[in-house]
């Protein structure tokens, strides 16, 4: 049988890196675990499944043991002219839900780290003492981390900066802030000023491996495409595609801003802590050009990418006038201001950087900022347990609770572990008050009431996250183009049918914003630059497969079934605005049942079927799952 051929965009090797014995080494990877795991999420959940299983591979290790492994993935789409393809996947058990995650941010991660090289980084093990991860074609340096403590993700970066002699692009610097240094449970990683890999506590697993940052030149490598011309004008139409087409047209211009308003209309917008369905503020105001205009803008896209969002804004007025600061995406608007009552758009855009610089979830903070408000305006926090008064909108007084988290100080230390726990250690109407799934895992900054798709994926995901993602061209996958939101059969017919393709935007290393363009121009994009011949169909039938395995990986660490259901404020019935009265909780129990039965997974036990592994082709995942029964 001849040898598979190394395929074209991939650098070729991994870079291990065990802290515990201080060592760092390339190894190579064959191109046919190329063609299986493509890089990203595929990566990421082989290498847990093989390598996070407790001996005799009857469970698995924790988020805090030294063999967990975090994986720091790129696709083979990143470092080639095609938006939005400097793409980093984080894969790991993560510290909230103590099960898989595979969360992505973008920047320029992906692109310099293949042109040092590689194509993903993994790590294990645990270092004594505080390192970082410095990355400079070939070398490769674990250095002492101990004047970087305490420093937030920009002071980090800037450190940095200073210590290398590079600046702006030349150096690609993700760490953790304060908040991923005490092990807060939602910590996140922060990257290129303004790019977070933020969900399920993957900061915090970086935290306990006194892994402070990873820091990578810009090296001098080069990327080969089987077919540069394919690869150019497959690049050339999804630019197009973006720019023109009336699903992603808004988001070319305006990233992710047109949300606010959007998502107000349809009732999906997360007000208060899901207390009320209808807008405090007109919405008008917060219209996608006035969120931009009231700022002075600087560039600052990702690699090789024209869509209109990640800038940098210049706060013109008020409290915090000059600061330069992230413009917030759509969910910084949403998690640190209409969740928490905020009306002041400079303070929410401040607030939003000041959680990038500690580096927590802005989702999760949403939540977790806007249930203790509610809870003390209904008196079940008292302003002694707490050690001041916080009231809807108080945006310095969200920052001052944000640093008491950080720190882990005083009632600090009990929010630190995020809104499930906390709730959960209160009890009573507390609890009841607070938004989670069972899983321990944060909803993104929407009102699911009101988007039953996300809340039924959200419940039933293997990542801690959205795990089939928001409908993108669904007529191509042969689903309707609409679908009755309040519907609970079409919706889990939705949400099954599309399952997978988030798994394979994540695994090429492409961003989820471009890659709104159709599939079939995302399938051209990586044969052209791999000499495959992906199709649609196989692109699907992959995301299904990466599914499967992280959906092992999860069973393996003890999440099962009975913890696939939203908490009782997230499940509830909206009782004003657009959804008034649309009541999921009615629909549920049957909802799981049909999803279990659409995804061919067991409805008992949560594996999937033997039948449904073997027509993935995971035949060996079968045998490990179901043994003599497969």
């Amino acid at each position: 049988m001849a040898t598979p051929q190394m395929p074209g965009a991939y650098a070729g090797k991994l870079l291990r890196v065990d802290l515990s014995k201080k060592k760092c080494w390339a190894e190579p990877w064959s191109p046919a675990d190329m063609r299986e795991y493509l890089g990203g999420a595929g990566l990421g959940a082989i290498i847990l499944y093989r390598e996070t299983a407790t001996r005799g591979g009857k469970g698995n290790v924790a988020w805090d043991h030294p063999d967990n492994r975090l994986v720091l993935a790129t696709g083979p789409m990143a470092g080639l002219p095609v938006w939005g393809t400097g793409a980093l996947t984080v894969v790991t058990i993560g510290a909230m839900t103590n099960g898989p995650t595979s969360t992505q941010a973008n920047g320029f991660f992906g692109t310099n780290l293949k042109y040092c090289g590689y194509d993903a980084i993994i790590v294990q093990g645990q270092s004594k003492d505080w390192v970082y991860l410095y990355i400079n074609d070939g070398v490769l340096e674990l250095r002492d981390a101990k004047s970087l403590l305490g420093l937030d993700t920009w002071e980090t970066q800037e450190a940095l900066n200073r210590e290398t002699g590079l600046s702006g692009h030349q150096l690609s610097v993700y760490a953790i802030g304060p908040a991923g240094e005490n092990l807060v449970r939602f910590a996140a990683i922060h990257g290129d000023y303004g790019h977070v890999a933020s969900k399920n506590g993957v900061g915090a697993v970086m935290g306990k491996k006194k892994l402070k940052a990873v820091a990578i030149v810009k090296g001098t490598g080069s990327l080969k495409a089987a077919d540069y011309r394919g690869t150019v004008q497959a690049a050339d139409d999804i630019a197009h595609d973006l720019k023109t087409d009336p699903s992603a047209k808004s988001l070319y211009e305006y990233g992710t801003l047109p949300g606010v308003v959007n998502l107000g209309k349809l009732g999906a917008l997360p007000i208060k802590n899901y207390t009320t369905n209808v807008p405090y503020d007109e919405l008008t105001n917060w219209e996608a050009p006035k969120l931009r205009e009231g700022f002075d803008h600087r560039g600052h896209q990702c690699n090789a990418c024209g869509m209109h969002h990640c800038h940098m804004q210049v706060i013109r007025s008020g409290d915090f006038k000059g600061n330069i600061v992230d413009e917030p995406e759509y969910e910084g608007w949403s998690g640190a201001g209409w969740a928490i009552g905020a009306r002041d758009k400079e303070g929410v855009s401040w607030l939003n950087t000041q959680l990038d610089r500690a580096c927590v979830d802005v989702n999760e903070w949403g939540w977790l900022c806007g249930w203790v408000m509610e809870c003390q305006e209904r008196g079940l926090i008292t302003e002694k347990q707490l050690g001041f008064r916080l009231e809807w909108g108080d945006i310095k007084g969200a920052d001052r609770l944000l640093q008491m988290v950080n720190r882990r100080q005083g009632f600090g230390d009990v929010l630190a572990e995020g809104v499930k726990r906390a709730s959960e250690k209160l009890g009573g109407a507390a609890k009841d008050a607070a938004i989670y799934t069972h899983q321990g895992c944060s909803p993104r900054g929407h009102d699911h009431r009101a988007r039953w798709d996300e809340m039924l994926d959200t419940c039933t995901s293997s990542t801690g996250t959205l795990e089939s993602g928001v409908p993108v061209h669904v007529t191509e996958l042969g689903l309707p183009s609409r679908i009755n939101p309040f519907a609970g059969e079409e919706v889990v017919m939705m949400v099954a049918g599309i399952r997978g393709r988030r798994h394979f935007e994540d695994s090429i290393g492409i961003c989820i914003f471009t890659g709104r363009t159709r599939l079939e121009n995302l399938c051209r994009a990586l044969n052209a630059a791999t000499g495959w011949n992906y199709t649609v169909d196989e692109s699907m039938r992959f995301g299904r497969r990466v599914a499967a395995i992280f959906r092992a990986v999860r069973i393996r660490c003890g999440i099962g079934p009975d913890l696939e259901k939203p908490s009782a404020r997230y499940g509830s019935t909206p009782h004003d605005g657009p959804a008034k009265g649309q009541a999921i909780s009615a629909q549920w129990p049957k909802m799981i049942d049909l999803w279990y039965e659409k995804v061919g997974y067991d409805r008992k036990t949560g594996k999937p079927l033997a039948k449904t592994l073997k027509d993935l082709g995971l035949d060996w995942l079968a045998k490990d799952l179901w043994g003599r029964k497969a």
